[in-house]
This record gives structure tokens, C-alpha cells and sequence, in this order.
């Protein structure tokens, strides 16, 4: 169900992208931006539906990498502060100076859950602010404390419906689903990540006057220093970083091509087409090509076995998966055929020029 939701919702994310970027006008810009909003709406209704089924049958894992979590945060607030300033509310963040080095632990659950309640407070909060903070409580050699908290000065839930709200498909009030829309996922699906990490999800609010979500969690402490893996993308939009980069596309969907290769090509790449994996091996040119961009589910031969094929004849360039499936579906065997990285569908154009500027960098140009 997830791969087959998400390949029509790529063509729609992706070419509501691409309009965006034709300066459109005034009007129709408002009119993409409502589409966007709700095509993503969409996806995040069907990734939470999926995610608590698999966290309910025990088929969710845990990273255990380096990442950054004072830029999680931001980008977080950055990517949710069009939804807080169109409601007028002021969406702040405070990060504790002390929290100056990487953690390990699993990125994309951690900003699954903070993302889950910044977006939750937003939607709950018509007047005021809502202010994410990171503290930290305690630092040893190897290992930092820090707690999270998102508070709010929004609607505020009586102590009677506090612990109703982490209930899968439940909102504090019939009227609410009504009123602010939402599955009531959100706030099941962050308690259940948590609660597998031996963590706890706490709530502290008061009707009229707003909420506070918090929980405090243990990381070990990377020995990467923050920066080391930071954000590759230029500060200026305009720039074309793909200029002269150029790629052999895999991908047997026509829109999916079409939205690729419109990303790709005009932020400065040079692209080639190939409609399945017997056709990438007849078309790929390692003095031309340097990246394969790779579908993984496609007719004749798919990506996995493509890619075999291909490093079991010598090439080494990065090849990277464009998949509808999640990357825990498709990471090990990915790795194991000799793919680098996996980009999931429905992609933003930044995503995919981020992923594909990383394997250029550290490849012998």
C-alpha cells in the first residue's frame, strides 16, 4: 500500500514543486501552495497510518548513527514556520549552548517525534506562541541527557482527557477532528517511539491556557563534532549546484521521469533516461555518466538486480535508489546489491540535490 500511495503522490509533490519554482503568479502561487500543503497533508496521513501499524506488530527498528540535534530542531521549526506565521502565531526555538556535539541515536524517529508536536501544537493554538526547547540535564564522557519541549498557549486539554489523547484514532473532543481536522496518529505514534526507547512522552496542560509536551532521553555522545555533516546546500536558491553533473536516470514511470529529470535539469545536471534496468546496463557510459539514479521496482529487470550487475562488472560510481517503499523495506537488501543511498518518493527537489552533492563530494571527479 505505502509504494502504491506513494508513486502517484511523487508526481503531484513533485510537479506542485516544479510550478512553484516557474514564477507562477500571485494567485496561482497561492492556489500551488494549497495543493502542496494538502498533497503533503496527505502523505504524512498515510505514513502515520503505516507507521502504527508496523510499530503495532513490532516490525519498527532503531538507527544507531551520528546525527545533529540542534539542526534537526531547526530545520524543523524552519519547515513548519509557514504553517505558525499564516496563523499568525510565533513558532520559537531555544537550544542550550551545551548541546554542541553529535548524538547517536536514530534521526529520523527523533524528528518524526518533535515533528509530530511542533505540527500538533501549531494546529491547536489560534492565538500566541509555540516554543520548542532543547535542555540539556546532564553530561557525562559518553553520554548527554536532554529533555524536549514543545509548549504551546493553545486550547489547552482538561486533566480528564490528558491521557485519552495518546490513544490511536482519539482526539480530546468529538468536535476537535471537526474543528482542526487531523487523524489523532500523531501523538499515538510519537508515545510508541519513545516508549520502545525506554523513554516517556509527559504532559502538563491547562484548558485555555496551553499545553506542554516533554520527555527527556539519553544519548550517547558522537565523536563527529557538529558541522562535519552539515548542510551542503548552498544559501542561495538560484544557484544551479548540478551544473554540468551528469546522470543516467532509471525510472519506468513516465510522470516520474518527467518530474526527475525537470528537478534535475534545470538546477544544471545533464540528463539520460533509461526505462528499466536491462536498458541501464546498454546505456550507462562510466566516462560520461557520473551517478545513477535508480528506481527499484521496475519491469524486465528491477534496480536491485541492475545494480548487481552492474558493480559485478567493475563500476563504481554512486548509484542511489528513488523508491516509494520506506527505507527500512528496502535499506539491507539496497546495500547489499551495491546501492549507496536511497531517496524515498515523494522527494522534494532540496532532498534530491542534497543526497546527490553528498556522493559527489566524495567522489574522485
Amino acid at each position: 500500500m505505502s509504494h502504491e500511495i506513494r508513486t502517484p503522490l511523487n508526481a503531484v509533490i513533485g510537479m506542485t514543486h516544479l510550478l512553484l519554482r516557474n514564477r507562477p503568479r500571485t494567485d496561482q502561487e497561492q492556489d500551488l501552495g494549497v495543493l502542496l500543503f494538502s498533497a503533503s497533508n496527505l502523505l504524512s496521513i498515510v505514513n502515520n497510518i503505516l507507521d502504527y501499524n508496523k510499530i503495532e506488530e513490532g516490525k519498527i527498528g532503531f538507527e544507531q548513527i551520528s546525527f545533529d540535534l540542534s539542526a534537526t530542531a531547526r530545520n524543523i521549526v524552519a519547515g513548519l514556520k509557514n504553517a505558525a506565521d499564516e496563523k499568525g502565531i510565533a513558532l520559537l526555538i531555544d537550544v542550550d549552548p551545551k548541546l554542541d556535539r553529535r548524538l547517536v541515536g536514530d534521526p529520523t524517529r527523533t524528528s518524526q517525534v518533535i515533528n509530530n508536536l511542533v505540527h500538533n501544537a501549531i494546529k491547536f493554538t489560534q492565538t500566541g506562541s509555540v516554543r520548542l526547547s532543547l535542555s540539556v540535564d546532564s553530561v557525562w564522557p559518553d553520554t548527554i541527557k536532554v529533555t524536549v519541549k514543545v509548549r504551546d498557549t493553545g486550547i489547552g486539554i482538561a486533566p480528564e482527557k490528558q491521557q485519552m489523547i495518546f490513544d490511536r484514532f482519539t482526539q480530546a473532543d468529538s468536535s476537535t477532528s471537526r474543528s482542526y481536522g487531523g487523524t489523532g496518529l500523531g501523538l499515538a505514534i510519537s508515545r510508541k517511539i519513545l516508549e520502545l526507547q525506554g523513554v516517556i512522552l509527559q504532559l502538563s496542560s491547562e484548558p485555555g491556557k496551553g499545553s506542554c509536551f516533554y520527555f527527556t532521553q539519553s544519548f550517547p555522545i558522537s565523536t563527529e563534532v557538529v558541522g562535519e555533516s552539515g548542510d551542503l546546500l548552498p544559501a542561495n536558491g538560484q544557484e544551479k549546484m548540478l551544473c554540468g553533473i551528469n546522470i543516467l536516470l532509471v525510472e519506468d514511470n513516465p510522470l516520474n521521469v518527467l518530474v526527475a529529470q525537470t528537478m534535475l535539469e534545470n538546477n544544471g545536471a545533464i540528463v539520460d533516461v533509461a526505462t528499466n534496468g536491462a536498458e541501464a546496463l546498454e546505456r550507462l557510459d562510466s566516462t560520461r555518466h557520473q551517478l545513477v539514479l535508480m528506481d527499484l521496482h521496475m519491469p524486465v529487470m528491477d534496480g536491485y538486480e541492475a545494480t548487481v550487475l552492474l558493480r559485478k562488472r567493475g563500476e563504481t560510481l554512486p548509484i542511489i535508489a528513488l523508491t516509494a517503499s520506506t527505507p527500512k523495506e528496502v535499506e539491507s537488501e539496497a546495500f547489499e546489491a551495491g546501492l549507496n543511498d536511497v531517496v524515498v518518493k515523494p522527494f522534494s527537489p532540496e532532498e534530491l540535490y542534497r543526497v546527490i552533492l553528498q556522493h559527489m563530494r566524495h567522489t574522485p571527479q
